[in-house]
């Protein structure tokens, strides 16, 4: 027990560590540090609160040739809708950069070029049988809200390689296409004369204008016929965002942003992940300490219930060792006997502790994070 659980608690190290330490800073809204290094990291919490475009911009401002740096947003807070059988996956709003920063490659078909085009992840793409040229809808946040936001069918074009990440389960859009799921941004279908009447308010053949009613419903699908309609309401800095990641490419420039963000006055904080990543394992690296515990008395308890069934067994058998003797056989060789059975039983239950293990060593680190996070 002790051993499998330090080969898992190792494995989940590992894991968890490997992609926040590829992962230079994380911007987002004050709150906690955990959730929104999760959130930026797993796509699997929802941050404290929504950060905004202008952070990326003032990002983009802080650069300089001497201090580079760039930053890729991101807005997660939808979902595909579900299957029968299949849960929805995340729906991750971002930029082109994203792709190549984690270095993810397309497998299938091609990347993201238009409004409501999207990528999906292996995973998601063997659970939901996608391919290029299939579509898939957005799930609404609320479904018992009627005036809520409408489900966005989106355009399935390409399939990304196996990356044995988070991004496997995830569905990657251009971040404006997960505005226009929350209702930032919008096209209209086209009016005329010979619109249905039930849709106008009024309509006037003399001079050929008309008035829509509230029954015009935004567009649930971007074509190529009306993508030209598609337009966005607000100023691009006040748009959301839950996470940014921080990608500097020199010290100086990680420098600069984390003495920006390290002012009490500011309105974002910066976090570097491998230090928050660290601060949990610490808390759920206690668990080890607990199993060895657990593990002392178990042991003990065992090595107790090893001696009663020997001596039951022998007692059992006094009589059958009695006649093994009278027939000639030494007592070392009844000795070997009983300690052969004794090997016999200590080597089938190690096998059967290491298969356990090894079970135990391939399912359960992914089961204690999807547990945790």
């Amino acid at each position: 027990l002790p051993v499998t659980v330090r080969l898992v608690l190792d494995q989940f190290r590992r894991e968890i560590s490997e992609r926040a330490n590829a992962t230079p800073l994380v911007l987002g809204a004050k709150g906690s540090r955990i959730d929104l290094a999760l959130h930026a990291l797993y796509f699997d919490t929802l941050p404290p609160a929504d950060t905004t475009m202008a952070e990326v911009e003032s990002i983009n401002n802080l650069s300089t040739p001497n201090a580079a740096a760039y930053a890729i947003p991101l807005h997660v807070r939808y979902r595909t809708q579900s299957r029968p059988g299949i849960e929805g996956a995340v729906i991750v709003g971002t930029s082109p950069e994203y792709l190549e920063f984690r270095r993810l490659h397309v497998a299938e078909g091609q990347t993201i070029s238009l409004l409501g085009d999207c990528v999906v992840g292996s995973n998601v793409a063997k659970k939901m049988q996608l391919h290029p040229g299939d579509s898939i809808l957005s799930a609404p946040r609320n479904a018992f809200n009627l005036a809520g936001d409408y489900p966005l069918k989106m355009k399935v074009v390409g399939v990304l390689t196996q990356s044995h990440s988070p991004d496997d389960d995830a569905v990657f859009t251009d971040v404006r296409t997960t505005w226009v799921i929350d209702g930032i941004g919008h096209g209209h279908q086209e009016l005329n004369t010979q619109t249905d009447s039930q849709l106008l308010l009024k309509n006037d053949t003399g001079t050929g204008s008309v008035t829509a009613n509230a029954a015009v419903l935004p567009y649930t699908e971007i074509t190529a016929d009306n993508i030209d309609s598609f337009h966005f309401h607000g100023e691009p800095a006040s748009f959301p965002l839950t996470a940014i990641l921080v990608v500097p490419e020199t010290e100086k420039a990680r420098t600069q942003i984390l003495g920006r963000y390290a002012s009490s006055q500011a309105t974002a904080q910066c976090l570097k992940p491998p230090e928050v990543i660290e601060e949990l394992l610490s808390i759920v690296f206690r668990i080890e300490q607990l199993a060895w515990v657990c593990s002392i008395a178990a042991g003990i308890v065992t090595c107790l219930l090893l001696g009663l069934v020997v001596n039951l067994s022998m007692r059992l058998r006094e009589s059958e060792m009695q006649t093994m003797f009278r027939l000639g056989c030494s007592r070392a060789t009844i000795a070997m006997l009983h300690g052969s059975e004794i090997v016999l039983l200590l080597c089938a239950a190690s096998l059967l502790a290491s298969v356990a293990a090894l079970l135990t060593l391939r399912f359960a680190a992914s089961i204690l994070r999807s547990l945790l996070f």
